[in-house]
């Protein structure tokens, strides 16, 4: 996920976050941003083998707004539905099972669900708008154990839920009067343990403010470079964590011991399509217009970023996926195991993974959405090739 800084004013805005790695890579870089596997690295393709979700119907399968989708260690399919403030679960073959949750700020109630994960305590850890819920899942309900307020002042963000190396929650966010992205590290008690994870020029790589005035009041927008660099970050299981800036295939890995590791390969983002030129070019006029700006701080790059996003799977490996050229049907993800290249996966680029998805050696977990906009859960299933 893209970082995306929340606009003054406007109710609900989220502000995503990203993944990154690092690696000294020997792979030949080809025009277009792709590079050949080594043969002795396995390929994986993937295909959707379920969705869940209905246009219309019972209202289980009706989903407004899918914050996050996991499994469980009985194959359920759990869905987290940012605006009706709700988890339901589903069985492997995507029966509706049952739902927990419901607005408001009692035990076992939540507002806006985003993020999810399975904690080391077995439990499901789920990010609200100000604070951590965990439950225990049953055959067919689930029971609410305990709570964790968050410390950082991003609320409504969008953002992995782990844990590191001693098994304490990583509450991602901004502490107050801050705008860089900061690991705080929640231990027993009121303890927090706080982990700056870049400058914040680095964090605001490929954006600019802009102040504006509406009516008396004074506000801030932030303007991005059509396809653009972005600061880039990720979080995986164990205190493994990354950066990145997504215009080079050059990034840090973070070691649960505090030590870092570089990643790095010859490659190059695919050249801009002559659709995509006309799109960036018709969003900066229409920025201009609407900030009433002489000038628009950024210009069209001739190509687009080499990384796409950066993620970590259930096993603490890292995925650095790849960013596609105009019209392929592709995602294509190279992945490291503490820095050693292992896999190379591939899998339906219309499958979006929110930026912390669930993903194992042979599953990942996202979304799909059509063109009447209906969201789905989906799970995609990989296969070795031969």
């Amino acid at each position: 996920m893209k970082p995306g800084p929340a606009i003054p004013g406007d109710a609900g805005t989220f502000a995503g976050v990203a993944v990154g790695v690092a690696l000294l890579l020997g792979v030949a870089a080809c025009a277009d941003g792709g590079a050949s596997a080594p043969p002795e690295v396995p390929v994986w393709e993937g295909s959707i083998e379920l969705e869940v979700g209905e246009v219309e119907g019972e209202d289980p399968y009706l989903f407004t707004t899918i914050g996050s989708v996991v499994e469980d260690d009985r194959g359920r399919v759990i869905v987290a539905d940012y605006q009706t403030h709700e988890v339901r679960v589903f069985e492997p073959d995507g029966r509706f099972a049952f739902s927990f949750g419901g607005q408001g700020e009692g035990p076992g109630e939540m507002t806006n669900p985003c993020c999810m994960t399975f904690g080391p305590d077995g439990l499901l850890w789920v990010r609200e708008s100000v604070r951590y819920s965990a439950f225990r899942l049953e055959d067919e309900e689930a029971e609410y154990v305990r709570g964790l307020r968050s410390v950082n002042a991003s609320f409504n963000l969008i953002a992995p839920v782990t844990f590191d190396a001693e098994g304490r929650l990583v509450d991602l966010g901004m502490a107050a009067g801050d705008t860089r992205f900061t690991r705080f590290h929640l231990g027993p008690g009121t303890a927090v343990d706080t982990v700056p994870m870049a400058t914040a020029e680095k964090q605001a790589t490929g954006f600019s403010p802009v102040d504006i005035m509406i009516g008396d009041q004074a506000a801030s927008f932030y303007l991005y470079q059509p396809f653009g660099p972005l600061w880039i970050h990720g979080h995986g299981t164990g205190g493994w964590w990354a950066t990145a800036v997504s215009s080079a295939y050059a990034v840090t890995l973070h070691h649960p011991d505090g030590s870092t590791s570089l990643v790095r390969a010859p490659l190059q983002g695919p050249e801009l399509s002559p659709d995509e030129r006309r799109r960036a070019e018709a969003r900066i006029d229409q920025e201009k217009e609407r900030f009433d700006l002489r000038q628009h701080p950024w210009g069209i790059p001739d190509r687009k970023p080499i990384l796409e996003e950066i993620f970590f799977d259930r096993a603490g490996r890292l995925w650095v996926e790849k960013t596609g050229v105009a019209g392929q049907q592709m995602r294509e993800a190279d992945v490291y195991r503490e820095g050693t290249l292992v896999a190379r996966y591939r899998w339906p680029r219309r499958v979006t993974h929110l930026g912390s998805p669930w993903v194992t050696e042979t599953t990942l977990y996202g979304t799909t959405r059509d063109s009447l906009d209906v969201w789905r859960a989906a799970r995609v299933r990989f296969t070795r090739i031969p």
